[in-house]
């Protein structure tokens, strides 16, 4: 009966019905067959799901993240790193890669990263020079350590899931979310003859030109400014990580206070200090990160619903017991492990495949001595590199939006960004101390 109700959500997914809506169908189906009277507990348990503190720190951050992206933080972060890169090879390469990093340190999402560097950064470095397709592939792989570097969505939501600390999670994603944007910048360097293409940069100018006076925000692509006014201008982003982090591991808030503690930091920055955002635009923001709250929340809400099902039917339990009599090695395990999710990846969205995957596979990992703070890394590691590869490829959807080139277009230019993610992808797999070193410090 649960093969038949893993069936029919799937069947669901695909014929386009919305994710919590497929979570809800296939566990009313499943208690209708087996046992009407017990319908009541697609209600009970949808709530349940959300009765936790640690949840509150979902519609906290995104928030925050919407009034950063709203606001001149990403543009000031990137006058600053591109006013100390510019005479370097490729600098808007590596400025997108490193605004990126930062950028992701204060909003936790993938999403968010994209749309407020990628805004700037791509109409910049095609009027530069750059191909399109290039620029676009750069924001996209850069993107995905918004979800890496501390605070991170997908890792609160794994932590939630799986019932370990947030706060050492945070610090597991720190190290790989590192070594991949030094991933990206290498290839950023040996790629940089290819990326650059001299004949398209009056065409590109022209268009860009126009796409630039039409926004709010605009690249200080000289550096003309000095760069101690830069510093100062950017002083009030570089400090929110180091409030907010700082602050979870001193122990003066939770990771959950964290969440508040952005977004009032992120309120007085933008709206008393650089004056981007007023009453009517935060209402509007409000309103916004309050939508994309409600369907997290509900796709949480119904996925518990979904996940206690599959576990009072002892699906995990079955799933343990019939891989660990085939291989008890916890490298093999692994390693079927980062197939699975690599393909879950391509046509799962990021959210969605924790919900579901965590029950499934903890006991799993569990059984065989792996860590369960390792393996939320490497979950989130896998799902982010889901982030640029097609079909799903959310990223690269939103950043050939922005540089208005169709997908397909793009995916030679990001095979070396693939291959480097999957390269850091093993060594964080294989090599666990890189995770686990500073969450043991904790």
């Amino acid at each position: 009966m649960v093969l038949w109700t893993l069936l029919l959500f799937f069947f669901l997914v695909l014929i386009g019905i919305p994710i919590a809506f497929s979570f809800g169908i296939g566990a009313l189906f499943h208690w209708l067959v087996n046992d009407p009277s017990n319908t009541i507990v697609l209600v009970t348990k949808s709530f349940g799901s959300l009765d936790s503190f640690s949840l509150m720190a979902i519609p906290l951050f995104i928030l925050a993240g919407d009034i950063m992206k709203e606001g001149d933080i990403s543009k000031h972060l990137i006058n600053l790193i591109n006013g100390m890169l510019r005479k370097i090879k490729g600098a808007l390469a590596h400025v997108t890669v490193i605004a990126s990093l930062f950028f992701g340190a204060i909003s936790g999402s993938s999403a968010a990263t994209v749309a407020a560097i990628g805004g700037i950064m791509i109409p910049e470095m095609i009027k530069k020079g750059y191909s399109r397709e290039n620029a676009v592939v750069v924001t996209a792989a850069a993107g995905f350590l918004g979800v890496l570097i501390p605070p991170s969505i997908p890792l609160i939501i794994y932590g939630f899931n799986a019932e370990v600390s947030i706060a050492k999670l945070f610090l597991g994603g720190i190290v790989p979310g590192i070594l991949m944007a030094i991933g990206f910048m290498i290839v950023n360097r040996f790629m940089y003859n290819k990326q650059i293409k001299n004949n398209e940069v009056a065409a590109s100018l022209e268009k860009v030109t126009n796409e630039a006076s039409t926004g709010q925000i605009q690249l200080d692509p000289e550096g003309n400014k000095s760069l101690k006014k830069n510093f100062l201008n950017a002083l009030p982003a570089l400090l929110m990580p180091v409030i907010v982090l700082g602050g979870i591991y001193s122990g003066i808030f939770t990771p959950t206070e964290s969440g508040a503690i952005a977004a009032l930091y992120g309120i007085l920055v933008s709206c008393l200090l650089y004056r981007s955002i007023g009453l009517k635009k935060l209402v509007f923001i409000s309103g916004n990160s309050t939508l994309m709250s409600a369907i997290i929340l509900l796709i949480i809400g119904l996925a518990g619903v979904f996940g206690w099902l599959i576990t009072t039917e002892q699906v995990p339990m079955k799933l343990a017991e019939a891989v660990t009599s085939l291989t008890t090695n916890p490298y093999v395990i692994l390693l079927m492990l980062n197939i699975i999710y690599l393909i879950l990846g391509t046509f799962l969205e990021t959210i969605t495949a924790i919900v579901i995957t965590t029950p499934i596979f903890l006991p799993l990992v569990l059984a065989v001595g792996i860590d369960p703070i390792h393996f939320g890394v490497i979950q989130t590691v896998n799902l982010a590199v889901g982030l640029i590869t097609p079909p799903m490829a959310l990223n690269l959807l939103m950043a050939s939006k922005i540089g208005d080139i169709p997908v397909l277009q793009t995916v030679r230019a990001l095979v070396p960004y693939f291959v480097v993610a999957i390269i850091v992808l093993f060594i964080v797999t294989y090599v666990p101390g890189i995770v686990l070193f500073l969450p043991n410090l904790l």
